[in-house]
């Protein structure tokens, strides 16, 4: 039976799409969900996955979600880490500390402790197993202002994966680090269409980058194909930052 691959996160746009592209793929699928939602019911239906829903940030909710899935599945082939939670657009020194431990706990905490709990699972793959880990394409240059949280918290995700993917290198664990562009999704939902539409209209190609153009790119690097790219931070962006 084929090994499966954990997605963590996989209810939000992104995770979705991903989701959909690994499946397509022939990737057997275990789906997370902060919550239990029917867009993560509806996905598991369509995929034919299982799924789980738990606060990563909850210490005593993520302990149950690792054990459960641990019993289950004693190899895993890889990890998508793409959790995410929406955060109030505001200049970073009006913005609560609470805010910014939020986040850290739903990107920095839960990876790690996710990390912790299936490493195993990971290294017990003969041929290798993956981790990608969603970054954002913010922490590659000057990033815009109101979402100092958001970017700390993806800084921090960032550089663990870059240490991690040299720790977990001879277990034969690839770790990948995937920058998408701004994506129309809940973390956008709050800005106002019409400087949405302005924004869009300004990039290169004027649209922004789809959650189809990160998923493809996670179905590259789940493969031996994109072995060569571990460690690095890879962009996926249609607004042409290099």
């Amino acid at each position: 039976m084929q090994d499966p691959v954990l997605i963590i996160g996989a209810s939000g746009t992104i995770g979705s799409a991903i989701a959909h592209t690994l499946s397509e793929s022939g990737n057997k699928l275990i789906l997370h969900g902060r919550r239990e939602t029917d867009a993560l019911r509806t996905l598991a239906v369509a995929l034919d996955a299982r799924y789980y829903a738990a606060d990563l940030t909850s210490d005593m909710a993520a302990q149950e979600f690792f054990e459960v899935v641990g019993q289950e599945n004693v190899h895993l082939s890889g990890i998508v880490f793409c959790a995410a939670r929406p955060f109030p657009h505001k200049l970073a020194l009006r913005t609560d500390w609470t805010v910014f431990q939020e986040q850290i706990d739903t990107q920095l905490k839960a990876l790690h402790t996710t990390l912790q709990a299936f490493k195993p699972a990971l290294e017990k793959r003969p041929d290798g197993a993956r981790i990608i880990i969603l970054s954002t394409e913010y922490v590659l240059g000057t990033p815009p202002q109101k979402i100092a949280p958001y970017i700390a918290a993806k800084a921090a995700l960032t550089a663990y994966g870059q240490v991690v993917a040299q720790e977990l290198l001879k277990a034969k664990i690839r770790v990948h680090i995937v920058a998408p562009g701004m994506v129309r999704s809940a973390l956008t939902a709050d800005m106002p269409d019409q400087y949405l539409d302005m924004v869009e209209t300004e990039m290169p190609e004027a649209k922004f980058t789809s959650a189809e153009d990160v998923a493809r790119v996670c179905a590259l690097l789940m493969c031996h194909d994109g072995d060569p790219l571990y460690g690095t931070v890879i962009p996926v962006s249609r607004a042409a930052r290099r």
